[in-house]
């Protein structure tokens, strides 16, 4: 779906990157990283969700930027994801100043399904409130204190028609968490081609299970949720919190991603899949998401009827 875009220039003066990754949220882009980063051609930043480009203020924070792809002078392509990217006010005009013939990616879901995929993402972080008596306590109560959190990033037509405002649609590549779920081969060999290295490469994570990064993880039961809300409170986000003042953010970062923290607290307390959703609140969330699911599929020009 990419189609031709300009070649990329000499990899020796490669410092910024030629691949960005835009989102959307809870549409398998934390899948793709792993993918793109076991490839042997692809040097990815050594973090997920740099959020450079949508940043406050970029001046003269480039020299930043550019450490996080320190090393990457002998690959084909550089890359980096930050789903803030995709419905961000400032990085298209920032990314098109910068990087004017960047490749770009972005990866869409069912905005039904992405609604209640985010809702337990947000769950499982406390909706980022200290004060858990904030916190709804059920998905339809989340709906209607948290539009602009949970609802708006489900409105992906508005979004990539901004950015298409400033790239060529050859330099778009879209890809279906659908067909994520049901062709994750042929997503990677398009994707990887899209890229300009070899598209036959299967990482090993290609068919990966074992995470949420396609089924998503929801409480065991109210006693576990109680519990691992506590824990998340006092002892993750807190500890995080000092970590990151002593020790800088990068090196927090790849201190919290070796104990693998998250991964353990939710086999301690989840479980794998969602709870179903109301009938009725699924069919409030057809009607209200009808015209973007149009609007999308006339942008992509793809079918998307099944979205339901």
């Amino acid at each position: 779906m990419g189609g031709r875009v300009p070649r990329f220039g000499s990899p020796k003066r490669v410092t910024l990157p030629n691949l960005i990754g835009l989102g959307a949220p809870k549409a398998g882009t934390t899948w793709l990283f792993r993918c793109l980063s076991e490839h042997p051609e692809v040097f990815m930043a050594p973090r997920k969700e740099t959020n450079f480009f949508h940043a406050e203020t970029i001046e003269g924070r480039l020299g930043e930027y550019q450490e996080y792809f320190t090393g990457a002078q002998s690959f084909r392509v550089v890359g980096e994801i930050s789903v803030r990217y995709f419905h961000s006010p400032r990085a298209p005009e920032r990314i098109k100043r910068h990087i004017p013939s960047a490749r770009l990616f972005v990866s869409l879901r069912n905005p039904i399904e992405q609604v209640y995929s985010h809702y337990w993402h947000l769950h499982r972080q406390n909706f980022h409130e200290y004060d858990r008596s904030l916190v709804p306590s059920t998905f339809e109560e989340a709906l209607e204190r948290y539009q602009e959190r949970l609802v708006e990033p489900a409105y992906c037509s508005r979004a990539l028609a901004r950015w298409l405002e400033y790239f060529d649609r050859s330099q778009i590549h879209v890809i279906l968490f659908d067909d994520i779920s049901a062709r994750p081969a042929s997503v990677l060999a398009e994707l990887y081609a899209f890229a300009g290295v070899n598209g036959s490469f299967q990482p090993a994570s290609m068919t990966q299970v074992d995470s949420d990064v396609r089924r998503g993880v929801s409480p065991r039961s109210p006693f576990h949720d109680r519990a691992h809300r506590f824990l998340y409170q006092h002892l993750a986000r807190r500890l995080y919190y000092r970590l990151k003042l002593t020790l800088g953010l990068q090196r927090a970062v790849r201190l919290a991603e070796s104990l693998r923290a998250r991964q353990l607290m939710e086999a301690l307390f989840y479980r794998s899949g969602y709870p179903p959703m109301s009938e009725r609140t699924r069919a409030a969330l057809r009607e209200r998401f009808s015209e973007e699911v149009q609007q999308l599929s006339r942008l992509i020009g793809r079918d998307l009827s099944h979205w339901k």
